[in-house]
Parts: structure tokens; C-alpha cells; sequence
């Protein structure tokens, strides 16, 4: 973490035995960011060091004020070890989730805690120069409220609906800013290393750091937003294929000669389950005469209506938004039949604004496993909505960061 944007002067003027002490100082510092804390006895037998040279470069580090004391720990026989963790205020990494309506953001540090006001609001993604200047202006005074210094963050994380190609960053969703690619614009503008990548990914991310994936080698994350997504831990690892493309679940076909997707074909499970189809549904619905209070929530302004919208109502017992999303999930429980024959994941976890309706999306969504799925494997998966909710794909941005320019460094260092 140390020398993360300090790389070019170590590589030109740093000597050997510079460069071999800040790799000993990056392995610690990784290790403490995942782990939480350590001992010198723990920290010299991950390294296979004497304990003498891991308190010198404890000792190093905390002078930088990128390691902090954290007092003793347990005695076992002798004296009683101090712990050592990472100073979570030493450095900040900033968050930003663009989904097609609604768009997050906020600044963590090095604990993965929020350190300003997570701001969301609406807007529309195709309306390209006014998201981001819409974005630059809120990020901006975010960043202002915090005295913004270049030198005390890390980096920007940045999750977006749509196809990325992996090894470039570059996004087939068309977001140019002033002819710049959405992460050298954000690169610019703020003078940070800036990643992208595709929303499900991000939530996998999320949810394999922080949430119900931690610790899970083979899980799925189903993030239901606008669209439909799927993000792959696969042995321990995120999924994204040979070009960056894996994950499309929303296109998989569950009704033959349906209705048309914005990829082209017909009968796409985005159709039918996402929350663009809900919305959708819905308008249709009450235009057609359904009675519901969805309308009397957006004041009989139907293009005001939301997801959320359709969760307040389903809440408040309205049988016309219950039938939405058991429908919903009526179709998902289909298609996730699919998942889990070919993955037999130990965990599926469903996020995205839809996953707000939990158990009344989760009911259907058993119900048609129970329908479509072999007993013997479905009875290894455990299915639940995330326990992250609104925040998994800010804090899978954070993590995106960290794994980044942790595996920058130890490229750096091979």
C-alpha cells in the first residue's frame, strides 16, 4: 500500500534492498487489510522472517502512520504479543455505482467504512454528458467536504451496467466523456488510478469480501436492476470468460416468441423479471384497470414509478404488486434451475433493487426450483438475498481497488 503510487521512483532509483523492504512492507499490508490484525510471532511466520526483522518493519510502517498498535493480544506462555492493523484513515478509496436509473457513491477507508455520506440519486445513463456532470459535480462536493488531497487516496472504483471488455476496461455501453473512455476521464479529472467493471461482477466482488460469499469457493450472484446480471465465483475466483462477456443470465430465453429485449431477441428472461419489466408490467397494468396503490404512491404519475415503488406497495399487501414479483420469480426459479444443474453452486445470492421484495421473490423463486431442479443437487445450494443490499456494489468498487493494486504490486515485485 505504502508505495502504490510510488512505483515509477522505486523502479528507477530504488536499489535492491529498497525494493525487497517495500515488498516485505506490501506482503504485511495486504495481509493485515484482509485479516484484520496480527502478531509479530504471526506476521514472521507468514514471511518466514526473524521476529527482530518484522518489528523493525512494523515498526517502519507505523511511522508512516500506515500500521497502527492495536494493543495485546492473548498470552501463549511468555509475554503477551502486541497486535498490529492497518490505520484505516491512512488511506481512502472512492466508490461509484452507475446503474441505468440510479447512481451511488461515497469515500471508505481502509476498514471498508464509509467516511462521507453515501449520495444516491436518480438519473438516466443514456443521457450521457448530464450523468457525468451530474456525477462530477456531486463527487466533487464530496470530495471538498473532505478536504480532497490526491496523495490520501488509492484509487476510484467504478461499477457499470453492460459489456466490458476485460483486458482493456473498454465498455461497450458508449460512455465517452469528451471523446475519453470513462476511466481516463475520471484518471484525469481527479489524478487517481480509476477501474472499471461490469455491475454483476462488482456485486460478486462485494459479496465474495464483505457478504454472504466470504470464505465461499463456487457462488453465484444474480443482480436484478434494470437488467439482469450474473456474477461467478468460480474455485475461489471471479468468472469473466475468454473477453470479459460472461455473466449475460438476463438473456437466456424462458418464453418462446416473446416479447423483445433490448439485445436484439425475443423471450429473454430480462423481459419478464428485471426491473424494467416490472416497471413496465406495472404501467401496463394499471392502465389497462388494475387497482393498485403503486399509482396512488407516484401521485397517477406513471413514469414516476420505480422499483421501489412496487416493493412499498407489495409491502402495504397490494395483491396486484404481489403478483408482479411472484411472476417474476416465477420465471428466475426457471432459468436458475439452469444454474444450478451446471454450476451446483454452494450459495446463490440475489441482489439489485428487485432482491428489496425478499421472501415475497424468494417463495416463487423455490417454487420453480422445485419444479425444474434435480432434488439431490438443489438441496446443496443455499438461495438468499443479499445481506449488502443497496451497498454491495460501492463496497465491491472498494474491493476492486484493493485487489487491483494489491496484484499491480506483486507484478511490480516479480
Amino acid at each position: 500500500m505504502l508505495n502504490l503510487l510510488q512505483q515509477d521512483d522505486l523502479k528507477n532509483g530504488g536499489s535492491n534492498t529498497d525494493l525487497k523492504r517495500f515488498r516485505l512492507h506490501s506482503i504485511i499490508i495486504e495481509f493485515l487489510y484482509r485479516n484484520g490484525q496480527a502478531s509479530n510471532p504471526e506476521l514472521a511466520k507468514l514471511t518466514n522472517l526473524s521476529s527482530p526483522t518484522i518489528n523493525k518493519l512494523l515498526l517502519e510502517l507505523v511511522e508512516l502512520g500506515i500500521v497502527q498498535e492495536l494493543g495485546h493480544g492473548a498470552s501463549i506462555g511468555g509475554r503477551r504479543p502486541t497486535k498490529y492493523g492497518i490505520n484505516s484513515n491512512a488511506k481512502y478509496i472512492i466508490s461509484i455505482d452507475i446503474d441505468c436509473r440510479t447512481i451511488s457513491m461515497g469515500v471508505f477507508n481502509l476498514q471498508n467504512e464509509a467516511v462521507s455520506d453515501i449520495i444516491t440519486y436518480f438519473d438516466n445513463v443514456k443521457n450521457k454528458k448530464q450523468v457525468f456532470e451530474g456525477i462530477f459535480k456531486r463527487l466533487d462536493a464530496l470530495l471538498a467536504d473532505l478536504n480532497y488531497n490526491a496523495n490520501q487516496f488509492l484509487g476510484i472504483g467504478i461499477s457499470i451496467p453492460g459489456l466490458i471488455e476485460a483486458k482493456t476496461g473498454e465498455t461497450y455501453s458508449d460512455l465517452l466523456i469528451d471523446d475519453l473512455s470513462l476511466e481516463d476521464a475520471f484518471r484525469k479529472r481527479y489524478q487517481l488510478p480509476t477501474f472499471t467493471e461490469n455491475d454483476s461482477r462488482v456485486m460478486a466482488l462485494g459479496e465474495q469480501a464483505f457478504g454472504s460469499a466470504l470464505n465461499k469457493e463456487n457462488a453465484l450472484c444474480i443482480n436484478i436492476c434494470d437488467g439482469i446480471g450474473l456474477g461467478m465465483i468460480v474455485n475461489g475466483k471471479i468468472y469473466d470468460g475468454k473477453s470479459g462477456y460472461a455473466g449475460e443470465f438476463g438473456h437466456i430465453n424462458v418464453v418462446e416468441d416473446g416479447l423483445m429485449c433490448t439485445c436484439g431477441k425475443k423471450g429473454c428472461l430480462e423481459t419478464v423479471a428485471s426491473g424494467t419489466a416490472l416497471i413496465q408490467f406495472a404501467q401496463k397494468g394499471i392502465v389497462g384497470g388494475k387497482q393498485s396503490i403503486i399509482s396512488e404512491l407516484v401521485h397517477g404519475k406513471l413514469d414516476d414509478i420505480h422499483v421501489s415503488t412496487i416493493i412499498e406497495a407489495l409491502e402495504n399487501g397490494d395483491i396486484f404488486a404481489i403478483d408482479l414479483i411472484s411472476q417474476a420469480g416465477t420465471y428466475l426459479g426457471k432459468a436458475i434451475a439452469g444454474l444450478i444443474h451446471i454450476f451446483n453452486p454452494e450459495t446463490i445470492i440475489i441482489g439489485g433493487k428487485v432482491a428489496g421484495a425478499k421472501h415475497f421473490l424468494l417463495d416463487p423463486i423455490q417454487q420453480s426450483l422445485n419444479k425444474y431442479t434435480i432434488h439431490r443437487i438443489k438441496q446443496d445450494t443455499e438461495i438468499l438475498t443479499s445481506s449488502l443490499e443497496g451497498k454491495v456494489k460501492l463496497l465491491g468498487g472498494v474491493a476492486m481497488v484493493m485487489n487491483t493494486l494489491f496484484q499491480q504490486e506483486k507484478e511490480f515485485f516479480m
